[in-house]
């Protein structure tokens, strides 16, 4: 049994569950939490929702998952599924902590105060499943690791980037069986903190894999040939917004940062005749106005974003995980320092940004790094298929 929440953790999840049942050694049950399930049906696996296990013993679960959606503001995809993860996760909170503490805790940290261990456990005694795989999501995802630990069923985390709030739980020996982690020096920082090295293993993040294949990397050289970049050394600038304070500690942000980035880099490409600087606008985004020159072009989001990170020599950024994936593709990436969520994104310290500098020193390292190769991709097995090798330890 899969366990995942939405966006980038079932997008690991998905190539791993898929191969799985290609090889018709296992049968993946995906339990998709929240936004995931759409996108699980659209890969064609089985997939299990909060509301599959509610019975008529929870309505009065159910009617207070009821209220707490309508505090939440905003439509539903899936009314129903709301009310189960809602109330039945609620009711866990009260039952661990008491009604007056609960409400207080949902009050101060809403849906972060979950951890439906009982709800759980429910699953899966009803699923039986050999196996539990997660991501490194806390809530439903860390209460499946944790029941499944009480059941006496073997469980693998795997972690999608460095693991900095995660590794509070994921840290403590006994947290899963195994973790599964983006590169060494993630694995190192586990360690660190208290995992034997034998429960670590490097596997790369499967969601990454789709960066990389034949058709992928060939679609980037045409992008290259069409554009007339042949000759020339590609820098790609994806757009962010900086906010006047960190969302959840308060610290004070500066707005201007990334302008103040992209005028360096415009200023060092108008007298570096031969590299061309791209700007991809995030997505619902208005692409900033930039002076007219055709070393300057905007690749929207109607750029496919992996061929064009292989027609992209360097990915300048401050914190987009556009760095990472160009880094995944080959790229040599710099990250320019100044932003509130650098703690959240410390590409150098885990050796994937090639320099990380403030401001003013934007131009020495697109100096320093513009003309060196792009990284060599000689790995040939991908995380998805690392991945599996895990599972078969287990299976």
């Amino acid at each position: 049994m899969f366990v995942a929440y939405g966006s980038g953790h079932i997008n690991m999840v998905v190539p791993v569950a898929k191969a799985l049942a290609a090889k018709g050694k296992a049968a993946p049950v995906v339990l998709a939490l929240t936004t995931a399930a759409p996108v699980a049906r659209a890969a064609g696996l089985d997939v299990r929702q909060f509301k599959d296990f509610a019975t008529d013993a929870d309505s009065a679960a159910l009617a207070q998952g009821q209220q707490l959606m309508q505090g939440l503001g905003r439509p539903m995809v899936d009314l129903q599924e709301t009310v189960a993860y809602l109330g039945l996760s609620m009711a866990d909170l009260i039952a661990c902590a008491g009604l007056q503490e609960a409400e207080r805790a949902y009050r101060q940290f809403g849906r972060q105060a979950f951890l439906p261990v009982p709800t759980m456990l429910r699953i899966l005694r009803q699923v039986a499943p050999d196996l539990v795989v997660c991501t490194n999501s806390p809530r439903a995802e860390r209460a499946a690791v944790l029941a499944a630990r009480q059941l006496g069923i073997p469980s693998i985390c795997m972690v999608d980037l460095f693991a900095l709030d995660e590794v509070k739980w994921i840290g403590a020996p006994d947290y899963a069986d195994l973790v599964c982690v983006l590169n060494d020096s993630v694995r190192e920082f586990l360690v660190a903190a208290g995992r034997a090295p034998e429960q670590v293993v490097v596997t790369g993040n499967p969601a990454f894999d789709a960066l990389n294949g034949p058709e992928v990397q060939a679609q980037g050289q045409h992008m290259r040939l069409v554009q007339g970049w042949g000759g020339r050394r590609v820098i790609l600038w994806p757009t962010q917004v900086e906010p006047t304070q960190h969302p959840f500690d308060g610290r004070p942000g500066d707005p201007t940062l990334p302008a103040r980035a992209l005028d360096s880099a415009l200023e060092w490409v108008r007298v570096r005749t031969d590299t061309t600087l791209c700007l991809r606008a995030r997505a619902g985004e208005s692409p900033p106005v930039v002076p007219s020159d055709s070393r300057i072009v905007l690749t929207g989001q109607d750029w496919p974003l992996a061929p064009l990170l292989h027609a992209t020599d360097l990915v300048l950024t401050l914190n987009s995980t556009v760095g990472l994936e160009g880094h995944m593709a080959g790229c040599r990436l710099v990250q320019v320092l100044g932003s509130v969520f650098d703690d959240a994104m410390p590409l150098a310290r885990y050796g994937i940004a090639d320099a990380a500098v403030p401001v003013d020193s934007i131009e020495q390292a697109l100096d320093r790094w513009i003309d060196a190769p792009r990284r060599a991709m000689h790995e040939k097995t991908t995380a998805t298929q690392k991945v599996l090798a895990m599972v078969d330890r287990f299976l």
